[in-house]
C-alpha cells in the first residue's frame, strides 16, 4: 500500500477513533450510490475513493470518528473515510481504533 505518511499523525500519540456504526443507508455522490452499513461502506463497480492515508484507490472501507481518550465523547468534525486494511493496521500497530 502506498501511504501519504500521515499514520503517526492520525493514530499516534494516544489518539483514539471508533467506527461510525450509526451511519447506515445510502447516499448519492458524483452520479453513483454509496451504501453504508454500520459505518462500513462499499462503492459500486467503477467507482473508487482515496483515503487520507493512501494514494491507492479503493471501493470498501469505514467511516471513522475521533473520540476523546476514553471513548466517551466524539470530537466534532473528525470523520474520515479509510480502507479496510487501514482500520486493521490502526488497530494492530497503534491500538487507535475501538
Amino acid at each position: 500500500m502506498a501511504t501519504k505518511g500521515t499514520w503517526e499523525e492520525l493514530f499516534g500519540g494516544g489518539r483514539k477513533w471508533r467506527v461510525a456504526e450509526e451511519v447506515s443507508g445510502q447516499a448519492r455522490s458524483h452520479g453513483f450510490t454509496v451504501t453504508f452499513e454500520r459505518g462500513r461502506f462499499e462503492l459500486p463497480a467503477g467507482a473508487a475513493f482515496q483515503s487520507v492515508l493512501s494514494t491507492n484507490l479503493g471501493r470498501r472501507g469505514f467511516i471513522l470518528i475521533e473520540t476523546n481518550a476514553d471513548g466517551s465523547l466524539d470530537l466534532p468534525g473528525s470523520r474520515i473515510a479509510v480502507g479496510e486494511h487501514s482500520v486493521s493496521r490502526a488497530r494492530e500497530q497503534f491500538s487507535a481504533v475501538w
